[in-house]
């Protein structure tokens, strides 16, 4: 029996600033505005290096939100922005989804290998247009099925009749599992990096797990860079 599972992103990591053991080392050069978190105060320090206005003379742009706004969203000078990262630990998606994801190179990778792992009473995925239709699931529920029993008997007439080792018989044996087949991935991204895949992926064409996905990306990456992500996405 298959177990169906549905995406889930969690945030693991950010950005935060380094700390001399009184206050954020970034201080010494330019004030820090209460409202910007960790990865904006760190975005438009970068930005300020290059004309070095941390004595921030515009006061159209004094606070970081309106800085950030105007340099990234109106100027678009999103290389500022490569500076903070993010980094996601995504389950209960799909190795389609993944093979869709890597796709994007500027991000970094490591994703459960089907080569220890055991595959044949793995989770499945269900693409986002059959979910709500129980024929359709339950057709996949068998495809799934059948392609664990697949999945055991080649592994263990190769491991077991033989003499292969356990990681040789799954590398084999993972070739009769499907596409629904859950992954589990970890993901870190620069936030220019981030806001290129979201804009892309939240598109209506995109595929539809990864326009899932994206979105729940895009919600915690608004919470740790409102400034950065709360507007240009929609």
């Amino acid at each position: 029996m298959v177990n169906i599972v549905e995406p889930k992103v969690e945030l693991i990591a950010h950005t935060t600033l380094a700390n001399d053991g009184r206050s954020p080392v970034i201080e010494n050069y330019m004030s820090l505005d209460s409202e910007g978190s960790d990865p904006q105060q760190l975005v438009e320090f970068a930005g300020r290096v290059c004309y070095q206005s941390f004595h921030k003379p515009n006061t159209k742009t004094a606070r970081n939100k309106d800085y950030l706004n105007r340099t990234l969203h109106d100027q678009g000078h999103w290389s500022i922005a490569e500076h903070a990262t993010a980094t996601f630990y995504i389950i209960g998606v799909s190795r389609a989804f993944t093979h869709e994801l890597i796709r994007h190179r500027h991000l970094s990778y490591s994703q459960l290998s089907q080569r220890f792992v055991d595959g044949e009473y793995g989770n499945i995925v269900m693409p986002p247009a059959v979910r709500d239709d129980d024929d359709l699931c339950h057709a996949l529920e068998l495809v799934a099925e059948e392609c664990a029993h697949g999945y055991g008997t080649v592994a263990n007439i190769l491991q077991n009749e033989l003499g292969l080792p356990v990681k040789q018989a799954r590398e084999a044996a993972r070739a009769t599992l499907p596409n629904m087949t859950e992954t589990r991935i970890v993901v870190t991204g620069n936030l220019r990096a981030w806001h290129e895949v979201i804009q892309r992926r939240t598109q209506p064409d995109a595929d539809a797990e990864f326009q899932e996905v994206a979105g729940m990306i895009r919600n915690h990456l608004r919470d740790i860079a409102p400034a950065i992500f709360n507007q240009g996405d929609q």
